[in-house]
Order: structure tokens, then C-alpha cells, then sequence
């Protein structure tokens, strides 16, 4: 982990986007505040906008629901899932 105290130093963006490409980088500003850059992969990313997407998460916990039920059908505004 490379720290960057940010009073002390001024490393441009693609200085720090290099740096992080090997370890995480953390930046620190003068007034305390802390910030961090890593590399992330795309599957990383998807599984953050659908833990946000509350329709998503809303089919989630129907399909948990009705898990134990054979041939349930589950409608989502105009999408159907029915399970085997």
C-alpha cells in the first residue's frame, strides 16, 4: 500500500493511476481526509450497480422466496422469470 500525503506532494492523475495499476494507493488531503485507488475488475463493477438496483435486488429476495416451489413464476414489471 503506497500512501500519498497530498500537502507534501502533487502527483498528477496518471502518476497515481500508475502507481495503483501495482499496489493500492491511498491519498491523503491536508485536511484529514483519506481516499483510495485500486484496480477493479469488470465483474467487481457489475456486482456493485446490481446490489443498487432495487428492482434487481427485489427479483433476488422473490426467487429466495419461492426457491422451495417448483414451476413458480415470478413477474417483474413486464419481465417474466418462471423456474423449473
Amino acid at each position: 500500500m503506497k500512501v500519498i500525503e497530498l500537502g507534501h506532494a502533487h502527483p498528477t492523475l496518471d502518476e497515481i493511476i500508475d502507481l495503483a495499476e501495482e499496489e493500492i494507493v491511498v491519498l491523503r488531503k491536508p485536511d484529514g481526509s483519506v481516499f483510495a485507488l485500486s484496480p477493479v475488475d469488470e465483474f467487481a463493477v457489475e456486482v456493485e450497480l446490481l446490489k443498487q438496483n432495487r428492482e434487481f435486488m427485489a427479483l433476488l429476495k422473490q426467487l429466495l422466496k419461492n426457491r422451495r416451489r417448483s414451476h413458480s413464476r415470478i413477474c417483474v414489471k413486464n419481465w417474466l422469470y418462471e423456474a423449473d
